[in-house]
């Protein structure tokens, strides 16, 4: 048995000890990965997230994926301006549209408060001044208030961590035909929020695409066609 074959054994017995305790692990060794990992900590030291390191992997995966392709990014769901930094840091070509409340959810749902996850917009524009040349701030509730300040936008990337079911139907049936075709939608709380989850099926159940479950807690669709 060779040196390598021995490590290599070691390993899968600790991923698959893992899984029995229903966890999983991954490695950050190979350069692209490690690349990956100091973006993601140099975004996060900006600010506080409630997005983990591998789920802001996957973010800033997604972001890049999607540089050959035209249109905005947009963000619903700032909270203190963490993934907001992760995502200008990953794509610094194009603009960034920031929808909030600024004052925390508008309402409760699944296990959540009212107000939870709030952080003002002043301070968000701290954490983001190296970027705010190619930020747009929106306040106010999306996309009742704010939405027609962006309607006759083309995006190529949006990110939504709204955590309320009505919050996230709303926003998938505003971005999703503003989407341009290879545009990429990547949603938070999937499947830990039970309002997510529904919106999601229940959007993508009249659409030719498909939404795709990552490793944490977060899914993905991408954008087909232009409508």
């Amino acid at each position: 048995m060779t040196l390598n074959f021995a490590k290599s054994r070691v390993q899968m017995a600790f991923h698959v000890a893992l899984s029995k305790l229903n966890f999983g692990m991954t490695n950050y060794r190979h350069p692209d990965r490690a690349e990956a990992l100091t973006s993601v900590a140099r975004a996060r030291s900006l600010a506080y997230t409630a997005t983990t390191p591998l789920e802001c992997v996957e973010l800033r995966n997604a972001v890049r994926a999607v540089s050959k392709v035209p249109g905005e990014m947009a963000e619903v769901g700032v909270y203190l301006g963490g993934t907001a930094a992760l995502i200008l840091d990953a794509m610094p070509e194009k603009h960034l549209h920031l929808f909030d409340t600024f004052s925390g959810l508008p309402d409760g749902g699944d296990y959540l408060q009212q107000g939870e996850y709030a952080g003002s917009k002043e301070s968000v524009e701290r954490t983001l001044s190296a970027y705010k040349d190619r930020v747009r701030f929106h306040p106010g509730l999306f996309p009742s208030e704010t939405g027609h300040e962006v309607e006759d936008l083309r995006f190529s990337f949006v990110h939504l961590d709204m955590d309320l079911y009505e919050g996230t139907l709303g926003a998938l049936r505003f971005f999703w035909p503003k989407m341009n075709p290879g545009g990429i939608l990547l949603c938070h709380d999937y499947p830990q929020i039970g309002g997510i989850v529904r919106a999601i099926h229940e959007f993508f159940a009249g659409e030719p695409e498909s939404s795709l479950p990552l490793s944490g807690q977060q899914c993905l669709a991408v954008k087909l066609r232009r409508e």
